[in-house]
């Protein structure tokens, strides 16, 4: 289980930041659009849906992020309600929503299912949700394909079958089912920058994730092998001989509340 938390997951918002800049412009957010924003973390779409007017609630397991967005509301002067709440359990009234944003977000829930059944509960008719999925391709995917497969071979044990969010007629089909319509797809990349192939790799370290797996690999032995295998992925992708950089793909997809 991940603690979203724990760890340094503001350094990941901020790099995350300008997709959640993508989402808000896909939504073409209005002044007065009722808007929440799920598994909101520091705030970045929260924010961003509030400088343009909207009138936004935003939803997150984990009561740091939340302190941290708030924090972040009260510098700018953005009113912003956060609330902590499950993506299985929104604390949000039915049809509350004009929009729903959710910025790598509902991926990760635990029943992919059950969360767009909330999200659909919480959308009004007519209304319309805008959602981020990393695509399983480019080099920080292979990175973390690396990481999977040592930690297999240490912990002796398969991870979960995931839902496959980036693909199109598989979000359909599960958004049918909660009464959710599959509008478009769009394809983008995030450009991601450091000083080095080296420095991206120990400062992900601290990611939620990252610290979720550890005692497995310090159990093993493992962590060092882990980073130099990782490191060696980036180092061969790396756009950038003088400093890191690469590009991870990802879609938004936009749905419909008939």
């Amino acid at each position: 289980m991940v603690d979203w938390g724990a760890g340094n997951y503001e350094r990941v918002a901020a790099e995350l930041e300008p997709i959640a800049l993508a989402v808000a412009e896909r939504a073409s957010l209005r002044r007065g659009d009722k808007v929440i924003d799920l598994a909101c973390g520091t705030g970045n779409a929260a924010l961003i849906a509030a400088s343009r007017g909207a009138r936004v609630v935003g939803v997150d397991a984990a009561p740091r992020l939340l302190d941290v967005a708030r924090e972040r509301a009260r510098a700018s002067g953005a009113e912003v309600d956060f609330r902590e709440g499950d993506l299985l359990d929104l604390p949000v009234a039915d049809g509350a929503a004009d929009v729903v944003l959710s910025v790598f977000g509902v991926i990760f829930a635990t029943d992919p299912a059950g969360a767009l059944r909330e999200v659909r509960r919480v959308v009004r008719s007519g209304g319309r949700v805008f959602l981020s999925a990393w695509v399983p391709a480019g080099p920080i995917d292979a990175m973390l394909a690396t990481l999977g497969r040592i930690l297999r071979r240490v912990a002796q044990a398969q991870p979960p079958e995931r839902f496959p969010w980036s693909d199109g007629a598989a979000v359909d089909r599960l958004a049918s089912e909660a009464g959710l319509t599959l509008e478009s797809t769009v394809c983008a990349e995030l450009a991601i920058r450091d000083s080095s192939p080296e420095a991206y790799v120990a400062a992900g370290q601290e990611h939620p994730m990252a610290l979720a797996v550890r005692p497995a690999l310090q159990a093993a032995g493992a962590e060092i092998e882990v980073r130099e295998a990782m490191t060696a992925v980036l180092r061969e992708a790396n756009e950038d001989p003088d400093g890191f950089l690469v590009h991870s793909p990802y879609v938004i997809h936009e749905l419909h509340a008939p």
